[in-house]
């Protein structure tokens, strides 16, 4: 059975090397990512970080802990974590979701919510997702 751990925590990046360190995380989250067999996307505005995180519950739980102590957000908040029959995520090492959090409300969605606005999302783009500097 695969296991899924949805979090937001506050974003901490600011300009000038906001966008330098975005790059940093997502390389980093692909790269280590495929090694242990773990998908998911990351959600990301100025302001805040959802992060889905799917795979083998062990590696999701130690991962979700080294995340837990990284610098670049804080405030982090648990929204699910629950076992699954199968990935939303399947061919993402680590997706990344660039919107405007303003477009909904994510303090009123539950973890299902959250995943079907980000599903949504990730059809909705045009080819590959491409890192942009921030407007902050």
């Amino acid at each position: 059975m695969l296991f899924r751990l949805i979090y937001e925590s506050r974003n901490l990046l600011r300009r000038p090397n906001g966008s330098n360190e975005l790059l940093k995380i997502i390389r980093s989250a692909e790269r280590n990512n495929l090694a242990l067999a773990l998908t998911g996307a990351l959600l990301f505005d100025k302001g805040r970080f959802f992060q889905v995180l799917e795979g083998e519950r062990s590696r999701v739980t130690n991962l979700f802990v080294r995340i837990a102590q990284d610098p670049r957000h804080k405030d982090i908040c648990l929204i699910e974590a629950k076992s699954m029959p199968e990935r939303r995520f399947p061919n993402w090492s680590m997706a990344l979701i660039e919107r405007p959090l303003a477009l909904f409300e994510p303090d009123s969605l539950s973890g299902d919510d959250l995943l079907n606005f980000m599903c949504d999302q990730l059809a909705e783009s045009s080819g590959p997702i491409k890192v942009s500097v921030p407007v902050w």
